[in-house]
């Protein structure tokens, strides 16, 4: 077990800048604390010590089965800044061998920090092979939650897409494609606030190589669109005529969100879709992908369907009440309607 004394860390030969050198002082800082002072948040007096990944990791165990949700949180931001300084071998081997989910997933999420901040892409290959290969679905699970909320697409792509989400949508295991899901979710919204092509693009390829239309349906309804290009928007229009009436619902919605360059194409296909289409659902999707193609402009489009479908005239009419605030922002819009339409 490689252990690590930091009393010597202020005579370390790296600069002072070093960001590495940095970091290891941080870790060394959460090592003199002890761990009871820690989870009890004591003000005790700091005594030197050493540290080791390894014991980190034994602290995270026992954090994860009884520690507080501020604990846990703690730990494993602790155990993620602490992967930064210290040699990859040591948590390539630990993130090969762990058995339990929990665990594993943090030091996914630990592997990926470390990767990111050392510039090396491969070193979540390892990480990527327990996602589509280990025999337990559940270890399989958390290797994918271990990505959640970073820029795993990218990390795919520098990594030769040798492992996909479009190939992990495919499992047999519903926790391991609802791991899928939720990560495309999370990196659309939290990390590239819906402005990434990329991940985009990948969440419609990986819906429709999902088998699951509830999956594909939540990926097609979550996931910004307004990036994306022509291939994909052809794509969205492909699934207008899908057999399951969520899947539609959902395309219908994603369509509403494409780039103002397809705004013609994508109106086009709506209004086909509204006059068409008899599910009452799929036909309310329809016409909230219209009100969000063409803000004010939509009305004339709006009131050309009304009597289309008679018992949804008031849903049309509660967006031209809204349309008339003249709110420039989706969300401000969206609200009012549901506020109307109560």
């Amino acid at each position: 077990m490689r252990r690590y004394d930091f009393q010597g860390l202020t005579h370390m030969t790296h600069s002072n800048h070093s960001p590495l050198w940095r970091t290891a002082l941080l870790v060394a800082a959460t090592c003199l604390l002890p761990t009871a002072a820690r989870a009890q948040g004591s003000a005790l007096p700091l005594r030197q010590t050493t540290c080791s990944f390894t014991g980190m990791v034994q602290e995270l165990r026992g954090a994860l089965k009884t520690g507080t949700p501020a604990y846990r949180k703690y730990v494993l931001a602790q155990l993620k800044m602490a992967a930064k300084a210290m040699p990859a071998d040591e948590l390539l081997a630990m993130v090969g061998q762990e058995r339990e989910p929990d665990v594993l997933e943090a030091l996914g999420a630990a592997l990926v920090s470390k990767a990111g901040f050392v510039e090396d892409p491969s070193l979540v290959q390892p990480l990527l092979q327990r996602a589509q290969g280990d025999s337990d679905p559940n270890l399989r699970a958390a290797a994918i939650k271990g990505l959640r909320a970073t820029g795993s697409v990218d990390m795919m792509s520098k990594n030769g897409n040798v492992v996909t989400y479009e190939q992990l949508i495919r499992d047999p295991a519903p926790a391991v494609r609802e791991a899928v899901v939720a990560n495309l979710v999370e990196e659309n919204a939290k990390v590239y606030f819906g402005h990434d092509k990329a991940v985009s693009e990948t969440a419609v390829n990986t819906a429709l190589a999902s088998s699951d239309p509830e999956l594909t349906a939540k990926l097609l309804r979550e996931v910004s669109m307004e990036q994306v290009g022509s291939d994909t928007v052809g794509k969205l229009k492909g699934q207008l005529r899908a057999e399951h009436p969520g899947v539609r619902a959902a395309s219908a919605t994603a369509l509403g969100g494409v780039p103002g360059s397809e705004s013609a194409g994508a109106t086009r296909s709506l209004v086909e879709l509204y006059r068409t289409e008899k599910d009452p659902a799929v036909r309310k999707a329809a016409l909230e992908g219209l009100a969000r193609l063409g803000l004010s402009g939509a009305k004339p489009t709006l009131q050309s369907l009304r009597g289309v479908a008679p018992a949804l005239d008031p849903e049309i009419d509660a967006w031209l009440a809204a349309l008339n605030l003249n709110l420039q922002e989706w969300d401000l819009l969206l609200r009012e309607k549901q506020r109307i339409r109560k």
